[in-house]
């Protein structure tokens, strides 16, 4: 009970972008887990009004940083445009409290998945960016019977909504993603540390844009890669 309690907190600055059939559908919104944390940036997939992804939450850890990055943040601009066979949006956050830490979300939608991905502007305070880890979390609506830690991609069969699947692109120079269950339904990214400075993943500077998180939903899972998102941005 208190699991569902903190996945259905109340949403805040919420932002919605569709597929082009209007069928997919992407939530992203400010939510709090519980009483005693901070408002925290999240997201949900729904597929024609059902739930593909239950609210799930998004942050960085910078090294030496508190809060994470993607928590205590406020909406302070949007821009949506489209593409080829999907719709974008682009929503831009400022954290509150702290010396002017910015964070947008870039968001695809195809007909039938998703792709985000993180973008940190270039600002004084994160000039050199240090990573401990990513936090993004997938929630999904049945139990995962998986005990991870999963590489990716990670695959599931969901009763009454078909296949999905996590997949990344566009890595570069980030770290590997394995993802780890924190919770009966929940499975979260863990940066895999190959980095020669203590707790850090990732050594980099801002501007920053991070590797795509993809969500795909087929009937079936040989149906998976041959969607057309998989097609754009799965290699």
């Amino acid at each position: 009970m208190v699991a569902l309690v903190a996945r259905c907190a109340p949403a805040q600055d919420e932002l919605r972008a569709q597929s082009p059939n209007g069928r997919l559908e992407f939530r992203l919104f400010v939510a709090q887990p519980d009483a005693s944390q901070l408002f925290h940036l999240a997201y949900q997939v729904q597929l024609g009004g059902a739930r593909v992804l239950d609210t799930s939450y998004l942050s960085l850890n910078i090294h030496d940083q508190e809060p994470m990055l993607g928590e205590n943040v406020g909406l302070t601009a949007s821009k949506r445009s489209q593409g080829a066979g999907y719709n974008s949006l682009i929503a831009q956050y400022l954290q509150n409290g702290t010396v002017g830490r910015r964070l947008n979300v870039e968001v695809r939608v195809w007909d039938d998945g998703v792709a985000f991905r993180y973008v940190i502007p270039a600002t004084a305070a994160l000039n050199e960016l240090l990573i401990e880890d990513e936090l993004t979390e997938f929630s999904f609506v049945k139990p995962v019977s998986s005990p991870g830690p999963a590489g990716l991609p990670f695959v599931m069969e969901q009763p009454g909504t078909g296949w999905v699947g996590i997949y990344e692109a566009g890595n570069g120079a980030y770290p590997r993603t394995n993802l780890v269950r924190s919770d009966p339904t929940t499975m979260i990214t863990r940066l895999v540390q190959e980095n020669r400075v203590p707790r850090v993943a990732y050594d980099g500077k801002t501007p920053f844009t991070g590797p795509w998180r993809i969500v795909i939903v087929a009937r079936d899972r040989e149906g998976l890669m041959q969607t057309a998102v998989a097609r754009e941005l799965v290699r």
